[in-house]
């Protein structure tokens, strides 16, 4: 109750141009750099978190910190970063892939509490958008490949026509000595498209990792099949599919990929 009510008062309070080639379960402490899930339906581990469906996930590196999506409610991401830990540390930025709600909404839970203000990357074409829903927020239009931190990235909106509507979707690279660690969102654009931008953006790093949603739930098999086929051509190392990925394709990957795959659920913390 107590806790319930802390998230309320929070979120009350709330409330109210790039290059294309560049140059060559959940723990409250995560040790080194880490990808936690804080946002969706799905997760084994999830423990105290509360499932909904949407995305979000918290990036934490040595010396900064940025949060991938905001999941579709306040309360709820604001609890779940309560529940890890993570409500208190300050951010250097948050990434948004595409301006839909169960990405979106949880917007101001993400940014209550925190004492700096740090910018919201946002696709060109729905930038206008998260400005008018959310005030307060300093939105940053990305038009393409763009150096957001020292060792991050986004890759710049993708474009593709939605349910007879245009959508611009983005990723998040991390740059590792061990390789690219990449962060989707839905993968509307496809996620093989979303990977050979990453290859174009970094032509001569390998991909140690690549998670989040792929939006592969009303995919055939044959059709999966052939997408972890271009994912091993283009040397995805370590594969975490979830969200809407949809589960007889994380079957495909999780059997293709074997100690590679990677649990990227509700709770789960990726380490590199």
């Amino acid at each position: 109750m107590r806790k319930t009510l802390f998230v309320q008062l929070v979120v009350l309070v709330a409330v109210g141009a790039g290059v294309w080639t560049v140059a060559t379960s959940a723990a409250k402490e995560p040790v080194g750099n880490s990808i936690t899930v804080i946002y969706n339906h799905e997760g084994a581990a999830a423990g105290d978190l509360v499932k909904r469906g949407g995305f979000s996930a918290f990036v934490q590196l040595e010396d900064r910190s940025l949060v991938f999506d905001a999941g579709g409610e306040a309360t709820v991401i604001l609890e779940n970063l309560h529940s890890l830990g993570f409500d208190k540390v300050e951010l250097d930025a948050l990434v948004i892939s595409h301006n839909h709600w169960d990405h979106v909404f949880g917007l101001p839970g993400v940014m209550s509490g925190r004492r700096n203000t740090h910018p919201v990357y946002v696709a060109a074409t729905a930038a206008d958008g998260v400005k008018q829903q959310f005030p307060r927020a300093d939105v940053i239009a990305v038009d393409g490949p763009k150096k957001i931190a020292p060792d991050i990235w986004v890759t710049g909106p993708l474009e593709i026509e939605f349910m007879g509507a245009p959508l611009s979707e983005q990723a998040l690279v991390i740059e590792d000595p061990d390789g690219l660690h990449v962060v989707v969102g839905c993968s509307h654009p496809g996620i093989v498209a979303i990977v050979e931008r990453v290859r174009k953006m970094f032509p001569d790093m390998p991909i140690a990792f690549v998670g989040g949603g792929f939006h592969l739930r009303s995919t055939g098999k044959q059709e999966i099949l052939k997408i972890a086929d271009e994912l091993e051509y283009l040397g995805v190392r370590k594969i975490g599919p979830t969200h809407c990925t949809g589960g007889p394709a994380v079957d495909v990957f999780r059997d293709r990929w074997g100690e590679n795959f990677v649990n990227f659920d509700l709770g789960d913390t990726y380490r590199f």
